[in-house]
């Protein structure tokens, strides 16, 4: 194998990676990773230094990262690139580091199964974070293969990628040479068995799964703002028009409203006489048996002592925190405020800024309050004064919806439906927007629970809690979705361990590269 041909291999692999993200067919990913294997494979037997796997190995993680997430490019191409290069950067020394327990331990390729399981799990931690091409993601596109992630999440949906991919490569590489019949025919319906059974398992629970019978009413709204043109002024005309929309439509009843993420910003909810909460709560005492929830953008005043890397300075000298929130009226007043713990990298917060000392306006304008933002202190539910008996609510901020295990973690906080705000809006007309809807619907399955969303330009919808689209509105498409999502209080057991598999597969991870260093010591003894 020339080097053209594995430059062409590492593209290929890499884009039939990229592919399910974009809508076609899930089963893509059971093959993608097997040029790569083949190249590493091949270099090894060469005898190439362990580096040499890098390059090809980068090409392929370049092209998988670009042909999924170009659009951030598309939207600030300096700061898009460095997002895509970076995380292919880490990617690639994830696999080299496979080739390197490999060649010295003389382990197979399974190594790699558990590598890759641990790394994202860690992916999904720290300042730089990106869950959105964790494999388990990319089967997204048809939720009736994926049902079984109410016991295993995300992370199972990767394992089973993984696995499929190696023991293909296994077969093909083997299938060349003399090896029993006996061994063959193992081999196979190994194989067989692992590709077949978990998407026949979850078609089964797909068509036997039913949902609870136990409706609420949302009103959701989609006003389509523009983020990069007056949805970040006039707070006023803003709320105006929300105001006016909710109220053209609270004929129909609704136990709840759902305004997207951001809908309002610079709420200082340290003043007990702010005039956009004073309005909200005219509005809603209007309609008492009426809960509300909203997107803001809020500012808290902090004492010097309090400062943080993230606190700003106001003309006047005082200190403020800036933060990304939701905000939950019933009874006629703000009862409850929730803060978006995962920000979005180089947008709502500067990677490492606390370490390396890095000023927040570093960070990129993509259509919002930039500079960086404090994060929230974790999981936390709306829990309505109304009535004992009223739902509990959880509530995702726009990205925290590719993070399973901390959906699980408002499960866990007694949450019977799931909330997401979002404007995603700031990706513009690429296609992204669908990619982020389908991780809610990920999200509706490991949990079981309904997923209310609201999007500022779409696609707002009402996802069940076996991942079907019960409804929406389209992309761009102003107006008011009258939903009755279902609530359930029963705990899946995702929900309850959380990612144990990520877990497990870093615990194991440890163990192999305290076994390369071991061999390698003993070695040099």
């Amino acid at each position: 194998m020339n080097n053209r041909t594995r430059w062409m291999l590492a593209v290929s692999g890499g884009l039939l990676a990229a592919l399910p993200w974009w809508g076609a067919p899930s089963v893509l990913l059971l093959i993608c990773f097997v040029p790569l294997l083949f190249i590493e494979e091949e270099l090894q037997k060469e005898g190439g230094h362990l580096f040499s796997v890098l390059p090809v190995s980068f090409i392929f993680f370049f092209s998988w990262n670009l042909a999924v997430t170009w659009w951030i490019a598309r939207i600030h191409f300096i700061g898009g690139m460095s997002v895509i290069i970076l995380n292919a950067a880490i990617m690639s020394l994830v696999f080299m580091l496979y080739a390197a327990i490999k060649k010295g331990t003389g382990a197979g390729a399974a190594v790699f199964v558990i590598l890759w399981a641990g790394f994202e799990f860690l992916h999904h931690r720290g300042d730089l974070s990106w869950p959105w091409l964790s494999l388990g993601n990319g089967l997204a596109g048809d939720i009736r293969m994926v049902q079984w992630y109410e016991y295993t999440g995300m992370a199972g949906g990767t394992i089973w990628v993984l696995l499929v991919n190696v023991m293909l490569f296994e077969l093909i590489k083997h299938g060349h040479r003399y090896i029993r019949f006996r061994s063959l025919v193992i081999r196979s319906a190994l194989f067989l068995f692992i590709l077949v059974v978990p998407p026949s398992v979850s078609l089964y629970m797909y068509n036997s799964y039913k949902p609870n019978d136990n409706p609420v009413s949302f009103l959701v709204l989609q006003p389509v703002m523009d983020p990069y043109g007056d949805k970040f002024s006039g707070n006023s005309r803003r709320l105006d028009q929300l105001l006016f929309m909710a109220e053209s439509n609270m004929h129909m009843e609704p136990d709840y409203i759902v305004a997207p993420e951001t809908s309002v910003d610079s709420i200082w909810i340290t003043d007990g006489d702010n005039e956009i909460i004073f309005r909200m709560g005219e509005f809603m005492e209007r309609y008492p048996g009426t809960g509300m929830v909203i997107g803001a953008t809020t500012f808290s005043k902090v004492s010097r002592h309090e400062k943080s890397v993230t606190t700003r300075v106001d003309a006047q000298g005082r200190f403020y925190e800036v933060q990304n929130s939701a905000l939950y009226f019933d009874s006629g007043k703000l009862s409850g405020v929730y803060h978006k713990h995962y920000l979005a990298n180089g947008v709502e917060q500067v990677p490492f800024q606390e370490i390396l000392g890095l000023p927040g306006r570093l960070s990129l304008d993509m259509g919002g309050v930039s500079g960086s933002m404090k994060p929230g202190s974790g999981p936390e539910v709306f829990r309505s004064q109304l009535n004992d008996d009223a739902p509990v609510l959880g509530t995702l901020i726009c990205f925290e919806s590719s993070y399973g295990e901390y959906a699980a973690g408002m499960v866990r906080k007694g949450a019977e439906l799931i909330i997401v705000i979002s404007n995603d809006g700031w990706f513009k007309n690429t296609g992204a927007y669908r990619q982020h809807l389908r991780l809610s619907r990920l999200r509706a399955i490991e949990t079981r629970r309904d997923v209310v969303r609201s999007a500022n330009t779409g696609i707002s919808a009402h996802i069940s809690s076996r991942g079907d689209i019960a409804g929406s509105l389209g992309w761009w498409e102003e107006g008011a979705l009258f939903i009755r999502p279902s609530l359930n209080s029963k705990v899946t057991f995702y929900a309850r361990t959380g990612d144990f598999l990520g877990r497990t597969a870093v615990f194991f991870s440890l163990l192999m590269v305290l076994n390369l260093a071991a061999k390698k010591f003993l070695i040099r003894k």
